[in-house]
């Protein structure tokens, strides 16, 4: 099992398996397994710092004002489809055209 501390990866630049840059890394979703978490996915791109504020009205509220409500642009990368092996670089493991699967629209309740 390879460990990685979560501030080496929070922020980091993401590159495609290519090389082409997708995103910052905003965001790491773990889940309790007993007494660890265990990370089951990566959330990527530009979008995906303003979908944590689309929880609160004021989040939606800000989101509406520039226009970010119902925008592509955030990746949900499971956790085996990026290589953290040197967090300064972490990478996706697959192709472009396969990640493109896991693109989401960001979208809020009124």
């Amino acid at each position: 099992m390879h460990t990685v501390n979560l501030d080496q990866l929070a922020g980091r630049r993401v590159l495609s398996k290519e090389g082409h840059y997708i995103g910052h890394l905003e965001e790491i979703v773990a889940e309790e397994h007993g007494d660890e978490l265990v990370v089951t996915e990566y959330h990527v791109g530009i979008f995906a710092a303003f979908e944590r504020l689309s929880g609160s009205s004021i989040g939606t509220a800000i989101l509406d004002l520039v226009r970010m409500r119902h925008r592509k642009g955030i990746y949900r990368i499971p956790w085996d489809k990026l290589n953290i092996s040197d967090p300064t670089r972490p990478t996706v493991c697959c192709s472009e055209q396969e990640l493109a699967a896991f693109q989401f629209t960001a979208s809020v309740k009124s």
